[in-house]
């Protein structure tokens, strides 16, 4: 297996771990484009606006929104130094040898089921297990064959433990987490912020948009405040990072649309100046025949202080109301069922949109074509 076939399965598997999760928004679900798609001039969506010979397109009105804070809390206890020894895990390397003779010292790779095999002892799960437990293991397997055998275990290559970060980064990628690693470490391991010479400076904000900046742990969002972190300098805001973390910095001007949930191609459109709500659900395929096209979600700004529109795609299409005018960066949401409490469906909603996001940026950044292999789920409450 080569590295870029090694790496595709690695994002692949992540994928499909990361947003299992969203089942909170449980619902039939629909693929995840891995494509970008061209933002049409115009809408083809049936029942669309019938124009009269000559006449114009109605210019495109602001979307009504809504403000939302979700203003959570850090646990401070994120920016402590971690505790605990190491735990292995699949694709590190341990330097194994037993004490006072070296021609048993061989370096092995812990496999992706956990084992772990060495020497002539059978092979053992060795899957979050500390180098103590190892060698304990190792000790005990080989008493047979050594007199009273001491097994020395280190670390030659921690691969298991690895974080994400892409986006406006110089060297985006996967990177080991070989020692207690913070937020600003994890950036400068990627050779900083682009445009920046020297650490964070003022012309980071020309190319970074902080306020859309996350963090996905596990099935969450990590409350960072990336704007005071960065021209700040709060480092009440800079966590530790843990193995499988995703930081992702993204541009302020290449962006994309997002339009998720009950639609035929969710994913995302190429922004284009110009672009209207129906033009970029009519890119995404138009709504799926379950669609509740009466209470979509228009969803503007970062994860912390959003602004939502509730949107009724069905009176855009038949002209009852104007058409909406996009943003870079704008999300669109088509539910599959009904919702009542519009704060908490919008917390959920980012949620699985910064985990599309995420697999997204993973497969551009390994030049990937065609389905990720996940779901955005189309549901809620």
């Amino acid at each position: 297996m080569n590295k870029q076939t090694e790496l595709t399965s690695n994002i692949r598997l992540w994928a499909l771990v990361l947003i299992a999760p969203a089942l909170l928004l449980a619902g039939c679900s629909s693929p995840l484009n891995s494509k970008s798609h061209q933002l049409l001039q115009a809408s083809p969506i049936e029942e669309s606006v019938e124009m009269e010979e000559g006449e114009s397109l109605p210019v495109p009105a602001e979307p009504d929104f809504e403000k939302l804070s979700f203003d959570r809390n850090l646990d401070i206890s994120l920016t402590h130094l971690p505790r605990g020894a190491y735990r292995v895990g699949p694709g590190d390397v341990l330097d194994i040898e037993v004490a006072e003779n070296e021609a048993t010292r061989a370096q092995t790779k812990v496999l992706p089921d956990g084992m772990l095999h060495y020497d002539v002892a059978p092979g053992i799960n060795v899957k979050g297990k500390t180098l103590t437990d190892i060698s304990n293991s190792l000790g005990h397997l080989l008493n047979g064959d050594y007199i009273n055998p001491v097994v020395s275990v280190n670390v030659a290559k921690a691969d298991s433990q690895r974080f994400w970060l892409l986006g406006q980064v110089k060297t985006p990628g996967a990177y080991p987490i070989k020692k207690p690693t913070t937020l600003i470490d994890a950036i400068s391991q990627s050779g900083g912020m682009l445009t920046s010479q020297v650490g964070f400076d003022a012309e980071n904000q020309d190319v970074v948009d902080l306020e859309r900046a996350i963090l996905i742990r596990g099935d969450t969002l990590v409350p960072i405040d990336f704007e005071g972190l960065v021209e700040r300098g709060d480092m009440s805001q800079n966590v530790y990072i843990k193995g499988g973390d995703y930081i992702y910095l993204p541009s302020v001007q290449a962006r994309s649309v997002y339009v998720l949930g009950a639609v035929n191609s969710p994913g995302p459109i190429l922004y284009d100046s110009g672009a209207t709500l129906l033009t970029a659900i009519a890119a995404a395929g138009g709504p799926r025949r379950d669609a509740i096209v009466t209470k979509a979600l228009l969803i503007r700004g970062g994860t912390r202080n959003p602004e939502v529109a509730v949107v009724n795609i069905q009176a855009l299409m038949k002209g009852r109301t104007s058409d909406l005018s996009l943003k870079g960066g704008d999300i669109v949401w088509v539910p599959r069922s009904p919702w009542t409490n519009l704060k908490n469906y919008t917390e959920a909603v980012l949620v699985t949109a910064a985990q599309a996001v995420a697999v997204q940026e993973g497969l551009g950044l390994l030049g990937t074509t065609g389905s990720a292999g996940v779901t955005i789920q189309a549901g809620g409450n």
